[in-house]
């Protein structure tokens, strides 16, 4: 391929010898090859202990995959039974691990065959989400900036702890795919295969999971808000876009919901109400592409017509899509658990629980936002265009992260492009090229920011909360594995050991960390909230064998100290009602069970 031309890089400096679109390619290449090597090496062993209550769950789904349960059946049937809970993940991320530790499984033992696909499946989409930041970092900086996009989002730890090993939930995948809809929509005008890549990855990502539905439509608002202003220029790419979006949607539809569900509304997966979503708004951009008409106002006209009928369409199908995602959870479960979640928090709450963290995430923010109006501000003609896209795509990630949490990451991933770009644009205007690319390099790191928001957090004297402890290792798997020798029951547990007990004992559960779980988690609330003989009237009612409970494990720690006269408060006391049997689990067990007494 040339190297990028007048069409990115017109009244800038090259380089004396300017990379090429494959040599850069291949360069992020190697530069994913060191990054993997050194990933697998030092968290191959710590795998298994890595895993977070959401990576237990996806290998708990895997397994019951590989067992033999249906391609539509996402009921986990241990999971408060006898009901259970249907799940509302992706079997699009359970194949490729199922497919990883089905093939590890015939050649190496089974603790080293999972801690195989624990290793190697988060490094492949870290590659995509390399190779995305490199692509979007060449659409935005020209030849080098590439290669220093990718560099900079494996510096980012913000960025990366998505894809280190034992991560097998969908947040890496998610990452990556939102990582190459911006490259792909950054190149909408310049390339079919990028704006038909772009609908892939869009549909892909509403197939998965919804938490980066805001990225996906701030990107999809910027491409026909882009064919309103350019017309022709950009009526191909987004015609090519809208229409892949909206046929790779149906066919993940169709691909993952079972027909009985088709006209079943949901809110938290790809359902009717997305697909119709999809159908309209991505079907709707193609047409309003051959819509007679010119000028922008005629074109802003027709893109306004298709989002009311989006709007209609989601209004009459799935309206409850249009609210709170949450608005069905009963308000006491809001209070007592999704509120209490740390990735649903919002800056506020973070702010008043650990100022010390909200000032670290703030500064690196407002690295990104910084260099995405210094690309705003010195980019002309249709490079200006990319750099608008690039930084509405940070910015409404970090409205997402002010909101919850849990959008940092995506906002952190978003900026490394942007930096890369700002990082070689201030490289090429002075001498010494070498020295000013280093200077940039280290000044708009990520590692930079992090360390300029401690410095600025211990300057203020803002403190810290202590770094919570991983939730397998407050009780390690030695002591589920303890827990597992005893004969199959149902435990009355916290909900943050439900996934954990699933995955390493052959236990039932009543409560896991997920929202379609009510029942379960009420059950739970209720019994280490209240008194020792209302825990039991739950016990009973649930005909449960065992409790169980992890006391280093937040839930456990907060009901405790919320309600200090409760049940989980006595437990860690140390105080046994005449109703549970201590079993010893090993003398340096953390986790702790009783048998309930007939």
């Amino acid at each position: 391929m040339a190297s990028l031309d007048a069409a990115g890089v017109a009244g800038r400096r090259r380089p004396a010898v300017a990379l090429t679109d494959r040599a850069e390619a291949a360069a992020t290449l190697v530069l994913w090859g060191a990054v993997a090597a050194v990933l697998a090496w030092r968290g191959f062993a710590g795998s298994l202990d890595a895993l977070s209550s959401d990576d237990a769950m996806r290998l708990v789904e895997v397994r019951d995959f590989l067992a033999g349960q249906g391609w539509f059946d996402l009921m986990q049937r241990r999971l408060d039974p006898p009901d259970g809970v249907l799940m509302h993940w992706s079997r699009l991320i359970d194949l490729p691990i199922a497919a990883l530790l089905w093939t590890f499984e015939r050649l190496l033992s089974p603790e080293a065959a999972l801690k195989a696909t624990l290793t190697v499946w988060p490094l492949l989409p870290l590659a995509v989400a390399l190779i995305g930041a490199s692509a979007a970092g060449r659409s935005l900086g020209g030849p080098g900036a590439g290669l220093a996009a990718a560099l900079l989002f494996a510096l980012s730890p913000g960025a990366m702890g998505a894809f280190q090993p034992g991560a097998i939930d969908h947040h890496g995948p998610q990452i990556a795919l939102a990582m190459a809809l911006l490259a792909c929509v950054l190149r909408l005008d310049r390339s079919d295969r990028a704006a038909v890549g772009g609908g892939l990855a869009a549909a892909a990502m509403l197939a998965i999971g919804l938490e980066t539905l805001p990225a996906l439509a701030s990107l999809a608002a910027i491409v026909a808000l882009r064919f309103a202003i350019q017309g022709r220029a950009l009526a191909r790419g987004a015609a090519l876009f809208g229409a892949s979006f909206a046929l790779f949607t149906a066919a993940a539809f169709v691909a993952t919901t079972p027909p009985a569900r088709w006209l079943v509304p949901a809110c938290d997966a790809l359902a009717s109400g997305h697909l119709v979503a999809a159908a309209l708004g991505g079907g709707g951009l193609a047409l309003a592409t051959r819509a007679r008409g010119d000028g922008v106002l005629a074109r802003l006209a027709a893109l306004a017509l298709v989002g009311a009928v989006v709007v209609i369409g989601i209004a009459l199908v799935a309206s409850a899509c249009l609210g709170d995602p949450y608005a069905a959870l009963p308000e006491r479960l809001k209070i007592e658990w999704l509120d209490r979640i740390r990735e649903a928090q919002g800056a506020f709450t973070l702010w008043a629980d650990d100022p010390e963290t909200s000032v670290v995430i703030a500064v690196s923010a407002l690295f990104g936002l910084a260099a995405a109006a210094a690309l705003c501000a010195t980019s002309r003609g249709d490079d200006r265009w990319r750099a608008w896209t690039a930084a509405a795509a940070v910015a409404v990630a970090c409205l997402v992260a002010a909101w919850q949490i849990r959008g940092v990451t995506l906002a952190l991933a978003f900026a490394a492009p942007v930096l890369g770009a700002a990082a070689v644009r201030f490289a090429r205007n002075g001498e010494p090229l070498a020295a000013r690319a280093a200077l940039a390099l280290i000044a708009l790191n990520p590692v930079t920011a992090g360390v300029a928001g401690l410095g600025l957090a211990h300057a203020a004297s803002l403190k810290g909360t202590p770094a919570s402890v991983a939730p397998l290792a407050a009780c390690p798997r030695s002591d589920y594995a303890a827990l597992a020798r005893l004969a199959p029951g149902l435990a009355l547990n916290n909900s943050d050991a439900g996934p954990f007990v699933l995955a390493f004992t052959p236990h039932a559960v009543v409560a896991a960390p997920y929202h379609r779980g009510v029942d379960g988690l009420t059950a739970q609330v209720d019994a280490l909230t209240g008194s020792a003989e209302e825990a039991r009237a739950v016990a009973l009612s649930r005909r449960a064998a065992y409790v169980v409970i992890c006391p280093g494990q937040g839930d456990v720690a907060g009901f405790a100290a919320r309600y200090p006269d409760g049940f989980a408060a006595a437990l860690l006391a140390g105080e046994t009602p005449a109703w549970l049997r201590p079993v010893d689990l090993g003398p340096d067990a953390r986790l702790r069970a009783y048998r309930v007494a007939p």
